[in-house]
């Protein structure tokens, strides 16, 4: 299995940001900024490959993708942006929502404005009772997702966690009853469980979801709605949503054999709704070959098991800024005056884009 090393990044004083300028050019409405820029800020270098490929790195660290995409790689995990990459003038620009709500919470989790210590963790199996979700030869999700947090509750557990359940046996549990029950829990996270279908049944690999932010289209969405300009609870935890995600598909995908299908956008209920750091884990294809071979197995549930506790565990040292001794493949430090990007008047990491280009925008949808 391919080894993934260092997601969460130990900051040392060699790689502390600097006081670079941001040069914002605005694309179609948004804030883009040139990946110059943002390599002089993390002080990572930046080798441009052919065929529009670049990377950026530094000691431990890295962000590659190619210009014109939708896809970067940072310290090799998948990411789908907010909105794809642009060419311009010789330059690849990224948006300045990619730079505040991914690239600088997934690089300094430490720095997460607010961000409450972690005591408690809900994990919500998906479905149940009458609604069996995705259904392969080998079983049903519903079956697969109670198994996977029956076996992470317990080495949660272990690890000094308090965890609560949406739901423990096969009853159906309606979403707006799990995002109310999480959201009466204070200092905690928010787990929900799942496994995957295709249509044609070729879909394999694990997916991680975090809420869409404002003014950003979900998933694989080009165009914007009226609903994707909507205030949801779940946006007031952005940062942490995409470094709890980071954390827990990273030890996914060190663990399971499967393709890495990326860290995504949503507005699911379960995690548009939930006041607390949440996010949707994808564990296979139930209706792949291979994948279903493996979800069926009692070993793969528990490595999924297992990599769901080991990620909750990292996320809640990496924004405290407290270094896990347990495991060296991703730490973080809290020693970095460094303020957030600040991309535009005001902090940029607070709302990107979701200002007064939102507002004109939702207006202009509603009419």
């Amino acid at each position: 299995m391919r080894f993934l090393a260092v997601f969460f990044t130990l900051l040392t004083l060699s790689t502390v940001p600097s006081s670079a300028s941001w040069d914002v050019v605005m694309h179609e409405g948004r804030r883009f900024v040139p990946l110059d820029n943002v390599a002089s800020f993390y002080k990572m270098n930046m080798d441009v490959a052919g065929g529009e490929g670049f990377r950026l790195s530094a000691s431990g660290r890295s962000i590659e993708g190619r210009g014109g995409g939708r896809d970067i790689r940072i310290n090799g995990v998948k990411y789908v942006l907010c909105f794809p990459m642009v060419n311009r003038g010789g330059k690849t620009l990224i948006s300045a929502m990619d730079v505040t709500k991914i690239i600088e919470p997934v690089l300094r989790p430490q720095k997460i404005k607010n961000a409450t210590a972690v005591r408690t963790v809900v994990l919500d199996p998906g479905h149940g009772g009458h609604d069996g979700g995705a259904r392969g030869k080998l079983g049903m999700e519903k079956e697969a997702a109670l198994d996977v947090a029956v076996r992470a509750k317990k080495l949660l557990e272990a690890k000094g966690f308090q965890v609560r359940m949406t739901r423990s046996t096969d009853v159906f549990i309606p979403l707006e009853k799990r995002s109310e029950f999480a959201n009466r829990l204070g200092n905690a996270v928010f787990v929900s469980i799942h496994f995957n279908k295709s249509k044609s049944g070729g879909g394999t690999g694990i997916e991680t979801y975090c809420l869409a932010p404002r003014g950003v289209p979900s998933m694989d969405e080009e165009n914007l709605s009226y609903s994707d300009y909507k205030m949801h609870p779940g946006h007031a935890r952005d940062p942490e949503n995409v470094a709890l995600a980071t954390a827990v598909h990273a030890s996914m995908v060190r663990r399971i054999n499967l393709p890495d299908r990326g860290i995504k956008r949503s507005r699911f209920h379960v995690i548009r709704a939930t006041a607390i750091p949440s996010i949707l884990v994808e564990g296979g294809f139930m209706n792949h070959p291979q994948d279903s071979r493996m979800i069926a197995a009692g070993q793969y549930r528990q490595q999924m098991a297992e990599a769901i506790a080991a990620g909750i565990e990292l996320f809640r040292g990496a924004v405290s800024g407290i270094p896990q001794k347990s495991s060296p493949s991703a730490v973080a430090s809290a020693a970095d005056p460094t303020k957030v990007p600040e991309l535009a008047k005001g902090t940029i990491g607070a709302d990107t884009d979701a200002s007064s280009a939102i507002e004109a925008a939702a207006r202009a949808l509603a009419n």
